[in-house]
């Protein structure tokens, strides 16, 4: 939410950390992106809300907050260590779902496999 130039990121504190840090980066893309906030609608009673939803903006705040949080160079890096998803999970403060994404979505699981089947 933006109020005068200040933001306030809500989330869940009951979520694991590594859930926390991708909502707040989420949300934090939001506002790098410059997108439009989401609008509020209540019930005529007030008892009922519902917001609005841009599936276009969720997607690249999706997009840009896991890639700040977890770049592939920093991928790399850790492959290069050999560090397991668990490791890099922890040293991240991500989930293991969120490296194990991004190491699908950039490529590096499937470079692994050519390099392994180009050295058996």
């Amino acid at each position: 939410m933006i109020v005068a130039d200040r933001v306030t990121v809500i989330y869940n504190p009951n979520n694991s950390p590594g859930r926390q840090s991708s909502d707040v980066m989420h949300e934090l893309a939001h506002v790098v992106l410059e997108h439009e906030p989401s609008q509020l609608i209540l019930s005529i009673k007030g008892d009922i809300a519902m917001r609005s939803f841009n599936a276009k903006q969720e997607d690249e705040a999706n997009w840009l907050g896991w890639t700040l949080l977890l770049p592939k160079v920093a991928l790399e890096q850790c492959a290069s260590q050999k560090k397991h998803v668990s490791q890099i999970a922890t040293d991240y403060c991500v989930s293991e779902q969120l490296v194990a994404f991004r190491r699908r979505m950039t490529g590096l699981d499937l470079q692994a496999r050519r390099r392994r089947r180009a050295t058996t």
